[in-house]
């Protein structure tokens, strides 16, 4: 019950903001418009959108790089998964007609501030880490077992949490 009423308040929070940032483009929109004309506010519109998506596939390939390096090191690429999804929606914002969210979508192009955002949205808990410490079973019971009066006592493995079998690691 508690879980249910979290999501639907996170749900109305981001009706909230979305409805917001639709009115703050259109009241930003109607003041560029006012001052430089509605023909060079337009064109502006266009040219950071083709900026951006430009930005957007260079800074795309550098992080898709490092989650690689990271993978093929050993390491957990949690930053480089949150800093893809910070590069998703900045190209989400860039294709979106206004000032704001293409200064929103700029700001995560930005290595440094896109760092920035994926740390502290991590340490804020937007982003949970998962731990893999194998498979545990619950009980003796194999699952895969067909039927326990088939096999006898000395062919029954004990659980000792190991499981066996071959790798190789190719550079």
């Amino acid at each position: 019950m508690t879980k249910l009423r979290i999501e639907n308040m996170w749900f109305r929070h981001f009706i909230v903001l979305f409805i917001a940032i639709a009115i703050a483009e259109v009241y930003v929109l109607i003041g560029v418009g006012g001052l430089i004309g509605k023909g060079p506010t337009i064109a502006l519109i266009i040219l950071t959108g083709v900026i951006g998506v430009n930005m957007l596939k260079g800074q795309g390939i550098s992080v898709f790089t490092r989650f690689q390096q990271k993978l093929a090191s050993g390491q957990a690429p949690a930053e480089e998964m949150v800093e893809g999804v910070l590069l998703v929606v900045a190209g989400a914002f860039l294709i979106t007609p206004g000032f704001i969210t293409d200064t929103l979508g700029f700001l995560w192009l930005i290595p440094q501030s896109r760092d920035w955002f994926a740390k502290k949205l991590i340490k804020l808990g937007w982003f949970k880490s998962v731990k893999t410490t194998g498979f545990h079973s619950q009980s003796n019971h194999d699952p895969y077992q067909q039927n326990s009066s088939q096999q006898n006592s000395s062919q029954a493995k004990q659980d000792d949490g190991v499981i066996e079998g071959e790798f190789e690691r190719k550079d």
